[in-house]
């Protein structure tokens, strides 16, 4: 019988790696944020159906530490598994240590989906910007909230010199949209005009299941020189 244990435990072990790699894939979508020592900062990662949290790897055993969201190919990933899968290769759940980056991944998604935005809510304007620098040069705020439009997700922030003009004057949008789903999206970035629903700016946007892109909009001030504001409008395209 103890032959057999050594080749038992090998098998025990691929399946819960092949496991752990759909699973983690049936999670609703990916999020990102940055955990502090002694884990290793920015980390891309998702909840499983069942509840546990998964990091993007492309080996299924090692976290993605430092990526951005943007710069993973989501096509590639082959997620770690908090929990059983973890211990098969670590001995440990993830789940023993409050500081583990697995215990942190789970709290920051469940506040971030208690904190989500809700369907067809007003999208929140942009938050006021940092403390003031020196008189002149450029500016940004800081990101809005997250706010939905057909089948993506986006946030936008502004770029604007305060001593160049305040309302009507035009300033740079940056837009982040991310696809949560699993189809391609296609559609555009806009910008509306302060006072009619015309168009101020608009840039294109291809996104990939799973992909999330910055794109930059040029826009109207619909604020003032020390609190800029825009109307945001991400469309997807009718066409493709």
């Amino acid at each position: 019988m103890a032959n057999h244990k050594p080749a038992g435990m090998a098998m025990m072990f691929t399946f819960a790696l092949f496991c752990a790699g759909n699973v983690a894939m049936a999670g609703e979508r990916w999020q990102e944020e940055t955990f502090p020592p002694p884990n290793g900062g920015r980390l891309v990662f998702t909840v499983t159906e069942g509840g546990n949290p998964a990091c993007a790897s492309y080996d299924g055993k090692t976290c993605l530490w430092g990526k951005a969201m943007g710069d993973i190919d989501l096509t590639r990933v082959k997620p770690l598994v908090c929990g059983a899968a973890h211990r098969a290769l670590y001995g440990v759940t993830g789940f023993e240590d409050p500081n583990h980056w697995c215990n942190r991944a789970l709290r920051a998604w469940t506040a971030a989906k208690n904190a989500g935005p809700a369907a067809n809510a007003r999208i929140p304007p942009a938050a006021p910007a940092r403390p003031s620098p020196p008189a002149g040069g450029y500016r940004m705020t800081n990101w809005s909230g997250w706010g939905r439009a057909e089948g993506v997700e986006y946030r936008y922030r502004v770029r604007w010199d305060p001593t160049k003009g305040g309302r009507g004057t035009a300033v740079n949008v940056m837009f982040q949209v991310r696809n949560p789903g699993a189809q391609k999206w296609f559609g555009a970035a806009r910008s509306l005009n302060c006072e009619q629903d015309t168009l101020s700016g608009s840039t294109n946007v291809d996104l990939a299941p799973g992909q999330t892109r910055e794109v930059r909009v040029p826009a109207l001030n619909c604020g003032s020189a020390t609190n800029p504001a825009i109307r945001p409008n991400v469309v997807r395209s009718s066409t493709y």
